[in-house]
């Protein structure tokens, strides 16, 4: 059964990870998704495996950061499909573990922009023609660094603790308006943001092993489904139980 026939989908951090695997699940569930990021190779190759495999997709540019860049690939997604009924903040980056002695102001204010500010802008966007049907789907990915300090430095940590409030807020905020809001907490995921490093969190997991981000997809597919109606503003976990030692 295809848990989001009739709905469409847009997906920021789309073109790599999580978000490449979000979408192709959202797709495979019969949504029609449009993948969102700046590397338009990845982009367009993404899509076309959609499409290959019968989806419908789009890709649009989109920069995280730019105002105007964020207006202009969510009109395009409504030109193309007429609206949107899911949005998937899923684009972010990671500060290499650094303290605050240790995090000049200028990559503090670019995590910021692309880890709190990018996921406010979107929505802000967005949200306005999800409230005009009364319906609508918003799913922020946060991490283990949204509950606790270590899996990042100063400013990862902070910015994923401060999007746990937004998804928060928005639930209270809207969900009287048929808004769902709610944020997925990914531990460590097989993702190109993860390769290399070497982590002694492993060890650690009670599953023994790192994530994978097509499992990361599953749950957001979930919360994208109307099977999630009565989820409201949570942080659902999936960390292979990490946190739970913490």
């Amino acid at each position: 059964m295809e848990k989001l026939s009739g709905k469409s989908a847009f997906i920021t951090g789309g073109t790599s990870g999580i978000g490449e695997f979000t979408a192709k699940a959202f797709a495979t569930n019969g949504a029609k998704v449009a993948v969102a990021g700046r590397d338009e190779e990845d982009g367009k190759r993404i899509v076309e495996e959609i499409r290959q495999a019968g989806g419908e997709a789009i890709f649009v540019r989109l920069d995280i950061t730019d105002r105007e860049s964020i207006s202009k690939s969510v009109q395009q997604t409504k030109d193309s499909f007429g609206t949107i009924d899911i949005l998937f903040n899923g684009a972010g980056i990671h500060d290499s573990y650094d303290t605050v002695l240790d995090t000049d102001e200028e990559s503090y204010d670019l995590l910021m922009d692309i880890n709190v500010k990018g996921p406010f802008l979107m929505t802000k966007e967005v949200l306005p023609m999800m409230l005009e049907k009364g319906k609508g789907t918003i799913i922020n990915v946060g991490s283990q660094a949204t509950f606790v300090a270590g899996p990042g430095g100063s400013a990862y940590v902070t910015s994923k603790h401060a999007l746990e409030g937004f998804t928060k807020q928005l639930a209270y905020d809207f969900g009287k308006k048929g808004i769902k809001a709610n944020l997925i907490a990914p531990g460590f995921i097989e993702t190109p943001m993860t390769e290399g490093i070497e982590d002694e969190r492993l060890k650690d997991i009670p599953a023994q092993r790192a994530g994978k981000p097509e499992e990361v997809a599953a749950v957001a597919v979930f919360l994208a489904s109307d099977e999630s109606d009565y989820i409201q503003g949570t942080s659902i976990k999936v960390d292979g139980g990490w946190t739970v030692g913490r």
